[in-house]
């Protein structure tokens, strides 16, 4: 088993957890009469079965990984893609969602993930596209503009 699949059925398994602690707090009724809790609760307890199910197919084959194997370059993606999340967070109420996002698919996929310009241009406007026509059009949703008023 990989350590990464461990890890990622243990994050899981804590969200899943958390979930369900967390529904705990409202309503749940029933499923003719779902409470504000039903859909969390759902969620939860669906996430602790894949997730219990995911880790123990994989304690067979565990094995713990090298110590070099993290410092040997991963952790340069995940950090490159923290920060660039945080400064989108700082910057989408003055350029707007849609430019936030655009630029936050082309900073991502030609930072983190080193994708052709033309394969990042292409997703980062589908993505735009996307979420103008979901949000905005389909659902009639106010989405916070910039300075352009985009």
């Amino acid at each position: 088993m990989k350590y990464r699949e461990w890890i990622g059925g243990l994050f899981w398994l804590i969200v899943g957890l958390v979930l369900t602690i967390w529904s705990s707090q409202y309503r749940v009724g029933n499923v003719i009469k779902p409470g504000p809790g039903f859909f969390p609760l759902g969620l939860g307890l669906l996430l602790i079965l894949f997730s219990l199910f995911l880790i123990l197919k994989q304690m067979k084959t565990f094995t713990m990984p090298q110590a070099s194997s993290f410092v040997s370059g991963g952790w340069r993606k995940v950090a490159y893609v923290v920060s660039i999340l945080l400064v989108a967070t700082f910057v989408f109420e003055h350029l707007g969602v849609l430019i936030t996002f655009f630029l936050l698919v082309i900073c991502t996929m030609r930072g983190a993930a080193s994708q052709s310009w033309r394969r990042t241009l292409f997703t980062a406007l589908i993505s735009v596209l996307g979420i103008y026509l979901v949000f905005v059009v389909a659902l009639k949703q106010q989405l916070p503009r910039g300075f352009l008023g985009i």
